[in-house]
């Protein structure tokens, strides 16, 4: 006994397949409210509201198909097929839009435009597998279109698209296997049916089809979401770069590497100088202005590699990987250097805003985070008292005065 007869018996011998066409309906539909709901609930995930409205257009694209023989061909072929490859184009589109890409309306109609115009062919309304073939032909595109825009958006290591794209892939294999078997069912769907094998094929796969997706659907886009929470939770909105939360996260990867690899890394502790005088006299959003600056400043003298990361209010730090300690003070610098000149001028406002810097160095503090913060630390105060603008090494944790140990353990760093 094969799968969908097993299908079939289980349900009765005697199928009424006009209540089982109504299911699916049902399922489609409900699938298309449940997708909608989820929207509701989270406005900003258009991709849930292209999905839903594609389940809600299958639902009367179903109800079409089964009315083969109460309604006209026109109705029962043509718009059936019609509304059912637009829902195709949807489903796509949800998957551009999930991935942040605009939609293109001139291809999503572009597969319903081409099953209603090749009807003007008579050749095409006479031969059921040529509509077989461009039926099969334009769903696939649309589905490998799909699998496409979830795939480029791998890197995000999302688990659920894994799944999404399998199921969709599959879907897209069995459609033109399921065709055939639609056109063998007797219309109207009153009429008795001996092909139960047809039957279960036709019906039992849309409906595992709405169900599988629907579920997955909501999963991806929910993990989506906790992944985008988790990644607001580590990046400073102001500057987006990442916060202390998030730099102290990426800081400790790259250090324990460097111990691994025995390679030399350096810290730099930026310190943008008098910035307290900067927000008194030209206001905060001339102050806020003065931090994005910087972080723009900063990434361009920077390397790729380089990570940078805000960790206090006007406070910046970066881990510079395979870098020796007279390396890091030509970087440090180059970004000392082109901040002064950047910031010269802020919002029309003569501002002449500049940074010290700290260095530290895994020479001397070795590959531990807290060590190499406490020696930019000293640094970075020894840059202040010396006039500022300025770029000072580190010296050992052990030639850190004891007053200073402890203010870096509490976090203070004068302006």
């Amino acid at each position: 006994m094969d799968f969908p007869s097993g299908i079939c018996l289980l349900v009765g011998v005697h199928l009424d397949i006009a209540t089982l066409f109504a299911v699916t309906v049902f399922t489609m539909g409900l699938s298309g409210l449940l997708l909608l709901f989820a929207w509701l609930q989270a406005r900003g995930t258009m991709a849930l509201a292209w999905w839903g409205s594609a389940f809600l257009l299958y639902a009367p694209a179903c109800a079409l198909l089964g009315s083969r023989g109460l309604v006209s061909n026109f109705w029962s072929m043509q718009v059936a097929t019609a509304a059912m490859l637009l829902g195709y184009g949807m489903m796509w589109t949800g998957a551009r839009v999930f991935e942040g890409r605009r939609p293109l309306p001139l291809w999503i109609i572009a597969g319903p435009l081409i099953w209603i115009a090749a009807f003007e062919f008579d050749v095409f309304v006479q031969r059921l597998e040529i509509r077989v073939v461009l039926a099969s032909g334009l769903v696939a595109a649309y589905s490998l279109a799909f699998i496409s825009e979830l795939w480029r958006g791998r890197r995000d290591r999302l688990v659920s698209r894994w799944p999404v794209m399998a199921i969709v892939g599959l879907h897209a294999v069995l459609f033109p296997v399921r065709v055939p078997y639609l056109m063998s069912i007797q219309f109207p769907l009153r009429m008795p049916q001996a092909d139960t094998e047809a039957i279960g094929l036709v019906i039992f796969t849309p409906l595992l089809y709405a169900f599988a997706l629907t579920f997955l659907l909501m999963a991806l886009t929910k993990e989506r979401a906790e992944s985008d929470q988790r990644h607001a939770a580590t990046i400073d909105p102001l500057t987006g770069i990442p916060n202390r939360r998030g730099f102290t996260e990426r800081a400790e990867r790259l250090i324990s590497r460097a111990r691994r690899d025995r390679a030399p890394l350096t810290l730099l502790l930026f310190d943008l100088d008098r910035f307290k005088t900067i927000n008194d006299r030209f206001g905060h959003l001339t102050g806020d202005a003065v931090l994005v600056t910087f972080t723009r400043s900063a990434a361009q003298s920077l390397r790729p590699l380089d990570l940078l990361g805000r960790i206090g209010g006007e406070e910046f730090v970066a881990i510079l990987p395979d870098v020796s300690i007279e390396t890091a003070f030509t970087i440090a610098e180059r970004v000392r250097h082109n901040f002064e000149a950047a910031a010269a001028a802020i919002r029309g406002w003569p501002v002449a805003a500049t940074v010290s810097v700290g260095i530290a160095a895994s020479s001397e503090a070795g590959h531990d985070f807290d060590r190499l913060y406490a020696i930019a630390d000293d640094a970075l105060y020894c840059a202040k008292q010396k006039g500022r603008n300025r770029v000072e090494a580190g010296r050992t944790v052990q030639d850190i005065p004891p007053r200073r140990v402890g203010l870096v353990t509490a976090g203070v760093t004068p302006g």
